[in-house]
C-alpha cells in the first residue's frame, strides 16, 4: 500500500498554489476593520453612547441635568441680568455663544417655577439646596421684589417729594441719578395703583404698616378723598383770595410758594377742574362739599361764565365807549375805569375773530342772539357748526310742525323730545353764514 502512494506521487504534477481574488466591496470593508483595529481611542462596544443634550422637558429631580444643564444656565443668567426674576417663558437661547452648549433650549422659566413650588412644600433637591443658597435664588418673588423695589422707591419717592401720593403714570427715568440703578424704568406709579386697587402686596403692606405710616402712604380705597382734602379743596379755597373768582383755567398749576398748600404744590389744577365739571373726577366729594364750592363761587361752566363775566360786558362797554361795533382783531380792553375790572386785559378781538372763523361761543350766541343784535352785533353760524347744531332743530321743527318756516321768535322748548343741550335756543333769530 505505501508504495503505491509513493508511485503516485511521483507521478502527480504539484502546480504553484494561487490565491483566488478578492471581491472589492469585501476588500474595502476589511481595510476599514483592520484602521479600526489598530485605533487605540476606539471603543469596541455595540452601542455607542450619544453626547449629553439639554432635554427638552424639565427634569427637577435628575442630577446629572442639574448639574450639567440647570445649575450653569441659572448663573449665566444671573450675570446677564443681575438678577434671577426668570419668567416662566424663558427658554435659553439655541446657538448663542453667551450661553453654554449643553443649556441650549432648556425651558429654565418652568424649572425655575417647580423649584419655587418645590421650596414652598419644603422639598428642594438635596443637590441644588448649596446652590441655590450661593446664588442667592429668589424664592419668593412678591417678598423679593417688595424689599428691592416697591418698598425702597417708594421710600425714596418720600424723600424727594416731601410726599408718597405718586402719580399713576411715574415711572423712574433710566439715567437719573438721583435714583438707585436698579430702581431705573419701574413703573412706580402703576404698582402704587395695584397696590392701592388691585391689594397687591397685602402681606408685606400689612407687615410694614409703620413704615408706610411714617410716609403718609395711602394705601386704602380712599385715596381720591385724602387728594381731596389735601390738595384739591384746599387749593380751590386759596384761588379767590388771589383771584377775586373761582374760574380756575385749564393750564392752570398750583405755585410752590405761600399761601398755597405745600401739599399741593405744581399740582395741575386746571385739568383736575375740568374733569371736576364733566363729571369724571370727584364726583363723590363734589356732591359732598356742594356748600363749600358755592360759598367759594366755583365755576361749573368756564365758557359761560367767562361769557356773562367778561365777554359780553366788553361787548356791551365798547359799543358805548366807541360808539360802533367793528371792534378791530388787536383790540385788548384797557385796564381802566371805563372798562369792567373782570374783563381788564381780555383780548376781546381775538375772541371776536374766533368767533366769526369757528363759532366760538356758540351756545351763548344762539341763546343770546337778541341781545347781541340790540348791540348790532350779527354772528352769522358757519356751514360746518350749523350742520352739527342748527340743522338737526330744523329737522325737529319740521317733523313736529309739518314745516320748516321757523318764526323769528321761535325758542327751543326746555322739554321732549327736544334735547337738554339745545333747549333756550333762539333758533329763529340764527342766521346761517354765506359762502
Amino acid at each position: 500500500m505505501l508504495r503505491i502512494v509513493v508511485v503516485a506521487r511521483r507521478h502527480l504534477r504539484v502546480r504553484p498554489l494561487q490565491v483566488a481574488p478578492v471581491p472589492s466591496h469585501f476588500a474595502s470593508a476589511l481595510a476599514h476593520a483592520s484602521s479600526a483595529c489598530k485605533d487605540p481611542h476606539r471603543r469596541y462596544s455595540s452601542s455607542e453612547p450619544t453626547p449629553y443634550q439639554a432635554p427638552s422637558v424639565i427634569r427637577p429631580k435628575v442630577a446629572l441635568v442639574w448639574q450639567k444643564t440647570v445649575n450653569p444656565a441659572l448663573r449665566t443668567y444671573l450675570e446677564l441680568n443681575n438678577n434671577l426674576l426668570i419668567p416662566i417663558k424663558f427658554i435659553v437661547p439655541i446657538n448663542d455663544g453667551n450661553w453654554p452648549e449643553e443649556t441650549w433650549g432648556y425651558p429654565l422659566g418652568k424649572h425655575v417655577k417647580s423649584l419655587r413650588q418645590c421650596w414652598s412644600k419644603g422639598k428642594l433637591p438635596d443637590f441644588a439646596v448649596q446652590d441655590l443658597l450661593e446664588m442667592d435664588f429668589v424664592f419668593d418673588v412678591s417678598q423679593y421684589k417688595w424689599d428691592h423695589m416697591t418698598m425702597p422707591a417708594l421710600l425714596r419717592y418720600s424723600e424727594l417729594h416731601g410726599h408718597s401720593d405718586v402719580p399713576q403714570r411715574f415711572r423712574i427715568k433710566p439715567g437719573d441719578n438721583k435714583w438707585p440703578e436698579k430702581l431705573w424704568g419701574f413703573h412706580l406709579g402703576t404698582q402704587v395703583l395695584n397696590i392701592r386697587i388691585r391689594g397687591d402686596f397685602k402681606a408685606q403692606v400689612a407687615k410694614d404698616r409703620e413704615k408706610l405710616a411714617r410716609i403718609e402712604f395711602c394705601f386704602e380705597s380712599s385715596f381720591a378723598d385724602r387728594e381731596w382734602k389735601t390738595r384739591v379743596l384746599p387749593s380751590l379755597v386759596v384761588y379767590p383770595q388771589k383771584f377775586g373768582n373761582c374760574d380756575v383755567p385749564e393750564r392752570f398749576e398750583v405755585p410752590d410758594c405761600p399761601p398755597w398748600p405745600k401739599a399741593a404744590a405744581e399740582l395741575r389744577l386746571g385739568p383736575v377742574v375740568d374733569r371736576m365739571r364733566r363729571q369724571k373726577g370727584y364726583a363723590e366729594q363734589c356732591a359732598r362739599d356742594a356748600d363749600v364750592l358755592e360759598k367759594l363761587g366755583f365755576v361749573w361752566d368756564h365758557y359761560w361764565a367767562n361769557w356773562n363775566d367778561r365777554v359780553f360786558p366788553a361787548l356791551e362797554t365798547f359799543k358805548l365807549v366807541k360808539g360802533y361795533n367793528k371792534i378791530p382783531q388787536s383790540f385788548v380792553v384797557p385796564c381802566t375805569p371805563l372798562w369792567p375790572e373782570r374783563a381788564h386785559g381780555l383780548r376781546i378781538g381775538n375772541i371776536m375773530n374766533s368767533i366769526r372763523c369757528h363759532c366760538d361761543y356758540f351756545d351763548q350766541i344762539a341763546r343770546r342772539a337778541d341781545r347781541l343784535a340790540a348791540l348790532g352785533f350779527e354772528f352769522p353760524i358757519a356751514q360746518k357748526r350749523w350742520d352739527q347744531r342748527v340743522e338737526p332743530l330744523l329737522a325737529m321743527f319740521g317733523e313736529l310742525h309739518g314745516h320748516r318756516n321757523v318764526p323769528i321768535d321761535f325758542v327751543v322748548p326746555s322739554e321732549a323730545p327736544w334735547k337738554e343741550r339745545d333747549w333756550s335756543i333762539q333758533l329763529g333769530k340764527l342766521k346761517r353764514k354765506e359762502k
